[in-house]
């Protein structure tokens, strides 16, 4: 049987499925990975996601581990950019009781016991943009407790939930998340404090525009409750000062 090759997609992550090429690890494709150790390692170092447990994808393009599950990110400390790190580390710490999780990187050191490395969290307020046409796209925001080991210097950046701080369904547009903010080609810093105020600023907005918008919509319902202490969904009568629906009428 065939050797399988020991590369990976320099996509994804995801192993190459091709077999290995004469004396070579790699296939023909992968034989440039022959001169990456970390991915020579890959079999030995592994690495599993803080918050589901999932094995994380290295991905070479990207120089970062990825969760497939939550589309979290790990960079260790020579990956993740010193600017982007400093202004990560001058925010908001949260200090919450139960949010806190082992270092991904340092659970995997068989000299390190379980809890010795938990990371100290930071509030980071994100936003992405999702293209679904040539005309059309989404726009998701939210805050996430991005998490750093003072020991090795790794950061994990969590993957953004189901829903954001809206209530849109995010679903597989998620990917996209870490994957547009951590692109050093950006020219943007998204973590520096100014753009993380102006985002912080525009996401309490549209949240209190959203809860007057959903006040509104209730002062048209049907001013009637159920036995279930539930308000009847139906919208009030058109005439002027009605305060019930057709079928809640005083009699």
């Amino acid at each position: 049987m065939a050797k399988k090759c020991i590369g990976v997609r320099y996509n994804t992550g995801q192993p190459c499925k091709r077999p290995a090429s004469g004396d070579s690890d790699f296939c023909f494709a992968c034989r440039p990975q022959e001169e990456d150790a970390r991915i020579v390692n890959l079999q030995h170092d592994v690495y599993h996601c803080p918050d589901d447990g999932e094995k994380l994808w290295y991905v070479p393009r990207k120089s970062y581990h990825r969760c497939d599950t939550c589309s979290g990110v790990l960079l260790n400390a020579k990956e993740i950019d010193s600017m982007m790190l400093e202004n990560i580390l001058g925010l908001s710490e949260v200090a919450e009781e139960g949010l806190a999780v082992d270092c991904p990187t340092c659970s995997t050191d068989s000299d390190l016991s379980d809890g010795e490395c938990p990371l100290s969290n930071f509030a980071v307020e994100w936003l992405f943009y999702v293209a679904k046409s040539k005309y059309h796209g989404v726009t998701y925001r939210g805050v996430s407790n991005v998490g750093h080991c003072k020991v090795c210097g790794s950061t994990w950046f969590p993957g953004p939930g189901e829903r954001d701080a809206l209530g849109k369904k995010i679903g597989n547009d998620r990917r996209h998340l870490w994957r547009d903010m951590l692109d050093p080609r950006q020219k943007f810093d998204y973590f520096s404090k100014q753009a993380q105020t102006m985002a912080r600023e525009e996401r309490l907005r549209r949240l209190g525009r959203k809860a007057e918008e959903k006040e509104r919509q209730k002062e048209k319902l049907c001013q009637h409750v159920n036995s279930n202490g539930q308000q009847c969904y139906r919208l009030k009568m058109q005439k002027k000062g009605a305060a019930y629906c057709y079928k809640h009428q005083p009699k």
